[in-house]
């Protein structure tokens, strides 16, 4: 008896032990967290979705707190036309504090004389814009008013259609600031008035591009070029604001010269593919640095303002042969675009010619 009950103990102990091992098998088993090559293989539905979760930035390659560069304009056309593009918008360039620089090209600008009771020069001038052959819309925008005598060439840029808003908006904001004779922000007593006057309206086309960029992420780090020329006739000066690589040249006694420099990467020492980028521009930070260039005009000359639609297909020289055989600033002006355009028209082309007489009183006389 005491043996029967041995075996079955014996027994018992052995399916219980049988049980318990094939209940285990069974069961599934938590296995550690793979990583990199030990990774099991994974649905071809998961590798989706983390695909969609992943950063656009970190596909791309983008390093980890680079500056943020302008949006791409996103046009179907040629490669090798490269859109006018700031290289980095994280604050003005440094050593350029305060943001007025002032600059004379005629010596004799230097001395602000005191306002003649009558005109000593007459201003004309005609200003055209085009949107060449390669763009499929114009970013470009002019102001041209002989009555206060005062000219703009604006190159906007920006992805979406921020080029077009920005250079309009410091146009309208410019014209706008001269017609009310309203100008932000304290006199510059550096420079004389009318040009202290001038820079202040360019910083108010600033703000104005800036706050407007911050109302829509689409239009997020549009800006443009400027140059402006105010002319007074009564004091026979010109005084220039220049940001950007829009230009302003006089040709004089058959001389062609750039008054401007271009504010570009290539000018702070840069090569390679970014030295055409820009160093500043109009409605990107807060506060832009701005040149102002004092002159002296003459009769006889002629000051054009254009943007680099114009200087970067038709060289210096024959700018200057082209002036010279025109017989208007409207000839002028048709004779530079359909050149520009001639060479290939990559780019909006925006041309205004000024031209310096003598008042009407002394060629009656």
């Amino acid at each position: 008896m005491t043996d029967q009950i041995l075996i079955a103990i014996a027994l018992a102990a052995v399916f219980v032990v049988v049980f318990l091992f094939s209940s285990r098998a069974r069961a599934p088993v938590e296995a550690p967290a793979a990583s990199g090559a030990d990774a099991p293989p994974q649905p071809a539905d998961a590798k989706a979705t983390r695909a969609k979760s992943e950063p656009q930035a970190a596909k791309a390659g983008t390093p980890a707190g680079a500056p943020a560069l302008l949006p791409k304009i996103d046009y179907e056309e040629d490669e090798s036309v490269e859109p006018t593009k700031l290289e980095a918008r994280s604050g003005p360039p440094p050593g350029l504090s305060p943001p007025m620089q002032k600059i004379v090209y005629d010596e004799d600008a230097a001395i602000d004389e005191p306002t003649h009771p009558g005109a000593l020069i007459l201003v004309t001038a005609i200003g055209q814009t085009d949107k060449g052959k390669r763009r499929k819309r114009n970013e470009d925008s002019l102001l041209a008013r002989e009555d206060v005598g005062l000219f703009v060439v604006a190159d906007g840029m920006g992805g979406y259609n921020g080029g077009e808003i920005a250079s309009k908006l410091a146009v309208q904001t410019i014209d706008q600031a001269f017609t009310e004779e309203k100008f932000a922000g304290p006199q510059d007593n550096a420079v004389p008035r009318r040009a202290s006057e001038l820079a202040r309206a360019i910083q108010m086309a600033n703000e104005a591009i800036f706050r407007r960029a911050g109302t829509d992420k689409l239009l997020d780090g549009m800006g443009t070029t400027i140059c402006a020329a105010r002319f007074s006739p009564t004091k026979q000066r010109v005084y220039i604001g220049h940001v950007g690589d829009s230009r302003v040249y006089v040709f004089r006694d058959g001389v062609l010269n750039q008054m401007t420099s271009d504010h570009t990467m290539e000018t702070l020492g840069v090569e390679g593919a970014g030295a055409g980028h820009l160093s500043r521009a109009v409605g990107v930070w807060p506060v832009v640095p701005i040149d102002i260039v004092l002159g002296k005009p003459r009769p006889g000359d002629l000051y054009l303002l254009c943007s680099d639609g114009l200087s970067k297909m038709v060289p210096d020289a024959e700018i200057q042969s082209l002036l010279a055989k025109a017989e208007s600033p409207q000839q002028a002006v048709e004779a530079l675009i359909n050149e520009a355009n001639a060479r290939g028209g990559k780019d909006n082309v925006s041309v205004i010619v000024v031209r310096v007489d003598e008042p009407r009183a002394q060629v009656a006389a």
